[in-house]
This record gives structure tokens, C-alpha cells and sequence, in this order.
């Protein structure tokens, strides 16, 4: 970014400033050549909002675009601009970094040949409890008895 365009966005009027004050004008360009935009901008903000109330850039003027009195070549026109402009959008949302362990699953056909109807009793008794805690009194060894 160059200097002039620096101040453009700063929406400080150049040439009103540079009529002004040519020492500061001056100044400011050799600092700007010699920090970059970034460091410049960091040591000088506070001189912008007096410099941007004495010398207001004046905002642009901006066109409408110019209106076609032929519908067709209008529709043609912004269909040929909307088709270049088009580009294919990235997806967006929640992208894992790894691929979750791929688990069989059992297809229906498969379960109903493999298990007969097994009775509420028999499955309450084979079913494993899905959290073991870590702790277990059973596993504790008695304390020996007190003399």
C-alpha cells in the first residue's frame, strides 16, 4: 500500500495537508517509506483524528450503475457476469481431523438369521452393565481382626 492510499483510507485529504503543514507532510512520508504501514500507523494514530478534523477527505461519489432500456441484453449482461463470478463455495461446518474407528454394522438379514427370539429374562442376564466403576469393595482384603 502506498502512501497516498494509506491516507485515502485514513480518509485524510493529502493535498490540503500538504498545503498546510509541508513539514509535516514531508515528515510523515519519510517515517512511512522507512516504517511500512503497519509500524506507521502504530506510532502516529494519534495524530489521525486531528489531522482527519482539519483535512476530511470527502467521501466518493458513487455511480449507480447506468440503467439498460432493453431487458433482454440487460438479463444477457448480468447473467454473463453472475456466471464468471460464480465460484464453487467451500464447505462449511465441522471437519474432523481423524477418521473415527469404522465399526461393522450388523445389517438387519444378518441378526434375524443369527438369533432366535431370545426371552426379556435371558437378555437382562447376559447384558453387561455399560459402566464398571473403577473402585470395588468385593476387591478390598479383609482387615485382620483386632487382638
Amino acid at each position: 500500500m502506498t502512501f497516498e492510499e494509506f491516507f485515502k483510507k485514513k480518509r485524510i485529504d493529502l493535498v490540503a495537508l500538504k498545503k498546510a503543514d509541508p513539514a509535516l507532510f514531508s515528515e510523515f512520508n519519510t517515517h512511512y517509506e522507512q516504517m511500512g504501514e503497519k509500524s506507521f500507523d502504530h506510532t502516529k494514530k494519534y495524530w489521525f483524528n486531528n489531522l482527519r478534523r482539519k483535512f476530511l477527505l470527502p467521501p466518493e461519489i458513487k455511480t449507480e450503475k447506468p440503467r439498460i432500456e432493453n431487458p433482454l441484453a440487460e438479463q444477457t449482461i448480468t447473467d454473463s457476469l453472475t456466471e464468471a463470478a460464480v465460484t464453487p463455495s467451500p464447505k462449511l461446518g465441522f471437519v474432523p481431523k481423524f477418521k473415527a474407528a469404522s465399526m461393522p454394522k450388523p445389517s438387519n438379514a444378518d441378526e434375524k438369521k443369527e438369533s432366535p427370539k431370545i426371552s426379556q429374562e435371558d437378555e437382562k442376564a447376559t447384558v453387561k452393565p455399560a459402566y464398571k466403576p473403577r473402585f470395588n469393595m468385593k476387591n478390598i482384603p479383609p482387615k485382620p481382626p483386632a487382638e
